[in-house]
């Protein structure tokens, strides 16, 4: 777990040290995204016109799907601009870290009451489609995001999977 929350703080640190004239320009959003079963923060930064790189903070599960989690989601994404240039279609993948606490049951192997809570890593998926408005700078999005976990067993991950965001774009 240490290698990996290494990994994610010098990629983190890498994104901020880029100093490309296409970020300078107003490329870096900030927002909140919101999903039926939870929501979080979201920071979107340009690295090209087609390039960006994504990062959440979701809480998922807070409307009672399957316990709650919390987890940091690092996002690469190909944005296609369409003939209006308001509109953009965009999809990636990245990873995710976090915690998953799928509640209390009661286990007849052990006697007692378990607290069923586990860090979860895994990949994640994304697709969606993107309005930016031309006169204010904010950018509203809807988006598909599924995930799978890998620590402990190969899982599926409910949480977040659909969602949709407005990011205010700093600079524009």
């Amino acid at each position: 777990m240490k290698k990996v929350l290494l990994f994610f703080a010098f990629t983190a640190l890498g994104i901020g040290m880029v100093n490309d004239s296409y970020a300078q320009r107003g490329k870096i959003g900030l927002g909140l995204r919101a999903t039926p079963d939870g929501g979080g923060f979201t920071g979107k930064f340009f690295i090209d016109p087609n390039l960006a790189i994504e990062a959440q903070m979701n809480a998922g599960g807070v409307f009672g799907l399957e316990g709650e989690s919390f987890n940091v989601v690092g996002l690469a994404e190909y944005h296609i601009t369409l003939p209006d240039p308001s509109w953009r279609i965009f999809f990636g993948g990245g990873m995710h870290f976090g915690v998953w606490d799928r509640g209390r049951w009661y286990s007849n192997r052990e006697g007692r009451w378990v607290d069923d809570h586990e860090g979860i890593f895994g990949i994640d998926g994304i697709g969606g489609v993107e309005y930016n408005f031309k006169n204010i700078p904010l950018g509203l999005s809807a988006d598909f995001k599924p995930a799978i976990n890998f620590l402990s067993d190969v899982d599926f991950f409910p949480h977040n999977m659909f969602g949709v965001a407005g990011r205010f774009y700093l600079n524009r």
